[in-house]
């Protein structure tokens, strides 16, 4: 009896083994995703942390046209990378730009170039987040310093002498061309500086110094001629920027013979000079009269035209407004000979003597 009771609580133990397994496996089972679910939320609980910077902070010299970008450890969550979260600032004021992100990189263009040699401050706040929720423990600064503004504006030319479609130019006047900052010297030379009379290049030197280009010609210029001159898009400023287009001018030389019904006569008339000096003033400057004052009122003197009485009076501070290239038109028509030369003229001059 007590062999079969024995027996009876063998199986009894035996099922009681087996229900003991069975809750075994199962904690090993609630134990292990336990452990899963522990180290998951360990490594969801690390801080999100900067790595680098294309920038790094306190640096100078920085190009105006660069992009800002930061690496992170972790990929970001887009949505939380934006105007908020990703600050750049001068001084006080913010720096507009559009804001990216991908993988782990953020970047931060700006909508226009950097100003020139300024400080910059620039901000990650604990608003950016990781793909999995992984924030920063706090604001992340930096900062950096930029270059100088790179030269993008292409030279101009401020003037030349002659000026464009000057007549009665001196047969030994040099040519000069006025820029508004320093060019490359290389880049002024026979191919981009080209004077021509006609067809014919002219031959001559060119020279550059402290914004100026000179062109001076082996010979000096032909009377009553022509001259077009032509500064190429080959000249460069400084920083390789270009004419904007070819700048091209001309240019008359002096008659060989001066005429005074020509060439001086229209100076008295375009500074309406015989309002003062008529019949009532001396010299009389009026068409009619004004070869016959100046010459034979002793205006004029050919033997040492700078002695001259009107020459004298030009350069004593006279109230009018002839320019000076007027008052040397004046004296070289006058160590010519002070002639009239125009037929009509003449003509009557003679009928007034």
């Amino acid at each position: 009896m007590k062999s079969i009771m024995i027996c009876a609580n063998g199986n009894v133990l035996s099922k009681y083994i087996k229900i003991l397994k069975s809750f075994s496996n199962l904690l090993v089972i609630v134990i292990l995703l336990l452990v899963s679910s522990c180290q998951k939320d360990e490594s969801t609980s690390n801080p999100l942390n900067v790595v680098s910077t294309n920038i790094s902070d306190g640096a100078t010299g920085i190009d105006v046209f660069s992009e800002i970008m930061i690496h992170f450890s972790e990929e970001l969550d887009v949505s939380s990378v934006n105007e908020n979260s990703f600050l750049v600032k001068k001084g006080q004021y913010p720096v507009y730009g559009k804001i990216s992100s991908v993988g782990n990189k953020a970047v931060f263009k700006p909508s226009q170039q950097l100003d020139g040699e300024q400080a910059y401050e620039c901000t990650i706040t604990t608003d950016v987040q990781g793909i999995n929720g992984e924030v920063m423990a706090n604001d992340y600064q930096w900062g950096f310093t930029s270059g100088e503004e790179p030269d993008m504006v292409a030279p101009q030319i401020k003037k030349s002498i002659p000026v464009d479609m000057e007549i009665s130019v001196f047969t030994n006047i040099e040519i000069l061309v006025y820029f508004d900052e320093e060019v490359d010297p290389e880049t002024i030379n026979n191919n981009s500086f080209i004077v021509k009379t006609g067809e014919t290049v002219v031959g001559g030197s060119i020279t550059y110094e402290a914004k100026v280009a000179k062109f001076i010609p082996d010979v000096e210029w032909m009377y009553e001629t022509v001259y077009t001159c032509m500064l190429t898009s080959d000249v460069k400023d400084l920083a390789g920027n270009a004419l904007a287009s070819n700048f091209e001018w001309q240019f008359t030389t002096i008659p060989e013979v001066l005429s005074f019904s020509a060439l001086i006569q229209p100076i008295f008339k375009d500074q309406d000079c015989w309002t003062c000096h008529n019949e009532n003033r001396d010299p009389d400057l009026r068409e009619s009269m004004a070869y016959n004052s100046l010459v034979n009122g002793n205006y004029v003197d050919t033997d040492s035209p700078e002695d001259s009485r009107i020459i004298k009076q030009l350069k004593g501070g006279h109230a009018g407004f002839i320019t000076q290239k007027e008052e040397g038109l004046i004296l070289e028509w006058i160590k010519r000979g002070a002639k009239i030369i125009n037929k009509e003229a003449m003509e009557i001059c003679k009928s007034m003597i």
